[in-house]
């Protein structure tokens, strides 16, 4: 797979079809068939979860995270960012340069 070197408000995003998730109480319990690993994300780290179920442009969320959390922008980008950049390492997101089919 092709992505760009670092993620920006550009890229599209949307979840590995091969991650598994379920509700655990209010966090959601994910497993990755293709590393066989376990994850648990929360509250703001669950929406953005459940959001890129299909392409979402990097920008749109930011936005609706910080109007939705009343945030600052600046704030949200960077922290979305690292998350983002977390999941893309871990091999549980999908990154492209194009726009939202």
């Amino acid at each position: 797979m092709t992505f760009p070197q670092m993620l920006n408000l550009n890229c599209v995003v949307q979840r590995e079809p091969d991650v598994i998730a379920a509700e655990a109480d209010r966090d959601l319990v994910m497993v990755s068939i293709a590393n066989g690993l376990y994850y648990g994300v929360s509250d703001v780290a669950r929406e953005i979860w459940e959001t890129v179920e299909r392409p979402k442009k990097i920008s749109d969320l930011i936005d609706h995270l910080a109007g939705t959390y009343n945030v600052e922008r600046t704030t949200c980008e960077q922290e979305t960012l690292s998350f983002l950049e977390d999941l893309r390492t871990e091999g549980l997101l999908k990154v492209s340069d194009g726009s939202v089919s």
